[in-house]
């Protein structure tokens, strides 16, 4: 890598650059965590997440696994609701 990526912060645009660079076989993911002080966990994370991320730009919408969040959402109004009966019950 050129050190362009070194220091600052790490926003999503950087991070994708480095993630690209890894897949691109130009930096190893441990070479990238030693040149920014990132461990391997991390750069491997931020791999999986950009890899996913492109899987699920990619789906087809008639895609029965196309709703990711639909459930997140709806697990969190079921909370959201159950906080609210809670807030009623105290005296």
């Amino acid at each position: 890598m050129d050190g362009e990526l070194s220091g600052g912060s790490w926003t999503g645009k950087r991070r994708a650059e480095l993630v690209l660079a890894v897949l691109r076989e130009e930096i190893s993911v441990a070479e990238a965590a030693l040149e920014h002080g990132l461990t391997v966990a991390e750069v491997e994370g931020w791999c999986e997440r950009f890899l996913q991320g492109a899987e699920n730009a990619l789906r087809e919408p008639a895609d029965p696994d196309f709703e990711p969040h639909d459930e997140a959402i709806e697990r969190l109004h079921r909370q959201i609701r159950m906080l609210i009966e809670s807030i009623r019950v105290l005296p």
